[in-house]
Order: C-alpha cells, then structure tokens, then sequence
C-alpha cells in the first residue's frame, strides 16, 4: 500500500481511531503536504506539525529529576525489597511453622508470583479507568493488609492463599508504579528514566535477600514480618503524596471496557520485545534458582559462590543507566544485541567455571545482560505503545518477564538429572544467542528500533494524543 493509498483510509478514520494510521504512515508526512486529495488540509497539517515540533522540543527540555518520579522510584524500591524479603522469609517459615515439605514450602513462594501474574493482566487492562492513582493507593493498602495475616494464618492452606492475595497486591502496585512512572518520563529520556526506575529493583535485590537470610537464620519470623509491615506502611504513606497524571477515557473506550479478547489485555505493539524479555528471564531463573546447588557440586564454595550476587548486582547497577543513555541517543539496537550476546557469554562462563573468578566472571557478565534487557526491554515496550496505552504494554512486558522467570527452572530444571547442570547453562546460552536471531528477525529487521524511526514514532505519538483530548473534549461539550 502506498502512502497516499494509506491516507485515503484516513478519510473513513474517526480522530479517536487515528493511531494505527499515525504511526505507520509518518514516514509520508511530506508526502501528505503535498497530496492534494486528503481531506486534511495542508494548513491544518502544517498547524499540527508545528505543535508536534514545539511538543518535543518541550520533552526534550523537560527534566528527568521530578520530585513525583523520584518518590515513584523509593516507593517501588520499597515494594521490591519486601518482596524479596518475604521470598525467602516464607520459604523458612512455611517449613519451620507448620513443618512443610522443600516442595510445599516452594509453592508458598510460588502463589506469590503466580498471584502477581494474574493481577498484573487485570490490572493493565483497568488501571486508566479505574485511575493510576486509585489503583497505586489501593494495590499499597492491600499490600500493607496481608502482611498482618503472615503470623496468624492457622494452616499452610490458609498461609497459602495470603500469599497469593499478597502476590496480586504486588502486582497492583509494582504496575501502577510503572505506569506512573512510565507517564513522568518525557519520551526522549524514556531509556535513561527506565534505567534509573530499574535500580531501585536492582537495589532491593540485594537488600531484601540480605535481610531474610539474617532473620531466618536468627529464627526472628516475627521481627521479619514487623520490618516489613514498617516498610508497607511506608509505601502507603508515600503514596498518597504523589501525582500520578491520569488520562481522559474516551466514549468508546467505556463501551468497550466490558469486551474481552487478548488485544484488550495484552499490548500487541509490545509482544515482540516482551518476547525478548522472556528469553532473558529464562535465562536468569537457572541462575537464580540452581546456583547453589550447581556450586556446591562442582566444589566452589568460596568467594565465588558467595559473592556472585554482589558482583550481578554491581555491573547491573553500572548498566543501566549507561545502555538507557544509549538507548535514548542510538537507538534499541546498540543496547539489546550487546546484551544478549553478554547474556550468553555469562552462560557458557559459568557451565565451564571450575572456581571463584571463573563464577565471579560470570557474574558480571550476568549482570551487564540481564540488567540491560529489563531496563531496556520496559522502555522498549512503552515506547512501542500509544500513550493511551502505557498501563497495558507495562503490565505486557512484566508478565512475559515474570512467565520466563517462573518457567524456567522448570522447563531447563527437568534437564539436570540426566544431563547435569552443566548442559542446562549451556541450553542457557543458546536461548541467548536464539534471542539475537529473533530480535532481529521479528524487531530489527524492520527498523523499529533504530533512533530515527523511534523518534518518529515519538512524533506520531505526541500527534495521536493531542487528537485524542481533541475528541474527548469534543465528546464531552456534545454530552453536555
């Protein structure tokens, strides 16, 4: 289809319908100046480009360090803290209280995640009718609830089901945080304020870890479920102070709330690169999950078992920020193919390591990968999306990231008792270096990561929403 073909659709497009046709067509824009046959007139247009030129020019000199972005940042790293917290703290407690089994024990922590899944879908779909701000508040009260039916949960069954409303409160808030943010950032610093997001996820990986491995080895449950109520309440109190910017819904948007069908609750634009962010989670849960006791059975017990999460943690923290300025200043494909391809050098280092600084090396590796592909692979996922659309491509790629997390110690573990751990990093890595091939073939080939064409797509996107509030405006005074 031509460009001028395509702008003979635009004649049969309501403005409140116009972004598909946006985006793809804004490669033509200077062929619709000169186009005598669209019904948008060439002033009009001129008019339009020229408030999209003064948008951007406004988002690019916005600034990235606003008081409710970096609030958003603490209150998330809050949240991620107790999460982790309580990872390990339940696991302890599961088995100590009512005497479980490894297995059973694992499945408290399991309902976690499995509860985060479901509400993170549910949450995408609703949270600009229901408000970014509403659900930021009501996911951070549910949140600081259940943590006070840790210790009084009579039977596993009953700690159980706590732990899977917790999961789902979890995903309340960790994706109404991401959204919020996700709105604060402007759209030429998407990267860099992904990346500084993400530390704080970075952060709580290695505080909240600590903490439970201190309590539990204490036995002080009690004391682990006080800290973190203290940090619940915290979050709570701090949400209320921030502004979340919320977006006018559109008449048709409100018809079609009750409608169900995969593309209202999944962001299509964003399957791709969430795909991506599925491999990467793949990838790390083998790592997460057997790493003690792939250590323990090659011999290494020292340093490098010990101190392997400390050095992830330290080149991921290095990572981010840098690959977000690399996104924002080259583009997708400077930071994504690097990653992989660390992810996958990290992989085999570590099937082959036989000591410390071989797992120590690893690590590094490890953690310049992965830290990129989240960090890059969210803001990847919110750029490919309308504006309008921000909650439902964020709550996208947290679900594929957190479905490759969940399922691969599974699918890979189901490997180790005949083949050992050894093949199963190895299988790792080929996942890596199979997520080049694909990024490339169903994301880069087509250049949509390229700076030139994000920056048009940026364009289109400033142009979409500013017809969007035209529409909704115009709905509301035809009501009235």
């Amino acid at each position: 289809m031509t460009g001028e073909e395509e702008l003979e659709l635009e004649l049969h497009l309501s403005e409140a319908d116009a972004d598909d046709f946006v985006i793809t067509a804004l490669p033509h824009l200077k062929m619709y100046q000169r186009s005598a046959r669209i019904s948008l007139s060439t002033s009009t247009f001129r008019k339009e480009s020229a408030a999209m030129s003064a948008a951007n020019a406004a988002v690019g000199s916005e600034t990235l360090w606003k008081r409710d972005y970096l609030l958003t940042i603490g209150v998330n790293l809050l949240v991620y803290t107790v999460h982790f917290l309580l990872m390990l703290w339940s696991t302890a407690y599961a088995m100590e209280h009512f005497s479980a089994s490894i297995s059973m024990a694992g499945l408290a922590s399991g309902l976690f995640i499995v509860g985060a899944l479901f509400s993170r879908i549910v949450s995408g779909r609703y949270i600009d009718f229901v408000g970014r701000r509403h659900m930021f508040l009501l996911g951070s009260a549910l949140f600081l609830l259940m943590i006070f039916f840790y210790l009084v949960a009579p039977t596993l069954a009953a700690f159980n089901v706590v732990r899977f409303i917790h999961g789902v409160s979890f995903g309340m808030t960790s994706t109404a945080a991401s959204t919020i943010v996700a709105s604060l950032i402007p759209l030429k610093k998407m990267g860099q304020g992904i990346g500084y997001f993400t530390l704080g996820v970075t952060i709580a990986s290695a505080i909240g870890p600590f903490l439970a491995m201190s309590i539990t080895a204490a036995h002080a449950f009690t004391t682990g479920i006080e800290i973190v109520g203290v940090l619940a309440a915290i979050i709570l109190i701090s949400a209320f102070t921030i502004k979340a910017p919320e977006r006018d819904i559109l008449p048709q948007e409100k018809a079609d709330l009750k409608k169900i069908s995969f593309d209202r609750f999944f962001s299509l634009r964003a399957l791709g690169i969430s795909f991506i962010a599925l491999m990467g989670g793949v990838c790390y849960s083998t790592v997460l999950s057997f790493l003690g006791a792939y250590t323990n059975s090659i011999g290494v017990t020292g340093i490098g078992a010990s101190c392997f999460f400390l050095c992830f943690a330290l080149t991921s923290f290095i990572s981010r920020p840098l690959t977000g300025f690399l996104l924002d200043k080259r583009g997708g494909n400077i930071v994504i193919y690097p990653a992989l391809l660390c992810m996958a050098i990290a992989m085999v280092i570590i099937a082959t390591a036989r000591g410390d600084i071989a797992m120590l090396a690893g690590a590094l590796f490890l953690g310049l990968g992965y830290g990129t592909i989240t960090a890059s692979c969210h803001a990847l996922a919110v750029h490919c999306a309308p504006m309008h659309q921000v909650g439902v491509a964020t709550s996208t790629y947290f679900v594929f990231l957190d479905f490759g997390i969940g399922v691969g110690p599974y699918t890979l573990g189901s490997f180790v008792p005949s083949f050992g751990f050894s093949f199963v990093y190895i299988a790792a890595a080929a996942i890596s270096l199979a997520g080049i091939v694909l990024y490339y073939m169903i994301l880069a080939r087509r250049g949509l990561f390229t700076r030139n064409h994000m920056d048009r797509t940026s364009q289109a996107k400033e142009i979409v929403a500013e017809r969007r509030q035209r529409f909704f405006n115009k709905a509301l005074t035809a009501s009235h």
